[in-house]
């Protein structure tokens, strides 16, 4: 399933394209995204990624077994956005996801989560998929939980952005719910 997870995977007319098989312009295109400031707000880290460490992210995921990213492509060619199944537990059948759509689209989040869920269950064969996001992300918070997600927990004050700890609120849905 691991070696799986590592290459393109066509989902009806989605592809998703590995991280580690990205070209150049998709690299790029792909840093220029995470570094907007519409993405960026929302993750954990908010500085600007440099190239030399978006490479060595990608060239990381070479070797790692546990987190898989893609970016999401129509079969026109339209850049959708980013989908990734992370801490990958194979043992327990459950991964956490991460998901953002290219900052210039609007109402993609569907078609992402489409993908996403199709690969967790479908591919992977997951059982479980968790989620992380924080408390003031209402608007995420209330697409996850049209999507199907329940929130399982809270993580106190896990993280200091704008000069104030921020809960994290955990998320998840079982292969049954789907």
């Amino acid at each position: 399933m691991i070696r799986k997870l590592k290459t393109n995977i066509v989902i009806g007319n989605i592809i998703l394209k590995n991280f580690i098989r990205l070209s150049s312009k998709e690299k790029m295109l792909i840093l220029k995204w995470r570094n907007d400031w519409r993405v960026r707000k929302w993750c954990y880290t908010e500085h600007i990624i440099t190239k030399k460490e978006h490479k060595e992210f990608i060239k990381k995921l070479k070797n790692d077994e546990k987190n898989f990213y893609w970016v999401v492509k129509s079969r026109e060619g339209s850049y959708l956005g980013v989908v990734s199944l992370n801490k990958l537990d194979t043992l327990h059948k459950h991964a956490y996801l991460g998901i953002y759509s290219n900052p210039k689209f609007k109402g993609v989040g569907k078609i992402l989560m489409r993908a996403l869920k199709e690969l967790a269950f479908k591919i992977a064969k997951l059982h479980t998929l968790k989620l992380e996001v924080i408390e003031t992300n209402r608007h995420a918070i209330e697409f996850y939980k049209k999507q199907g997600f329940k929130e399982e927990g809270k993580l106190k004050e896990f993280v200091y952005k704008n000069n104030k700890w921020l809960d994290v609120i955990i998320m998840g849905i079982i292969n049954e719910e789907n």
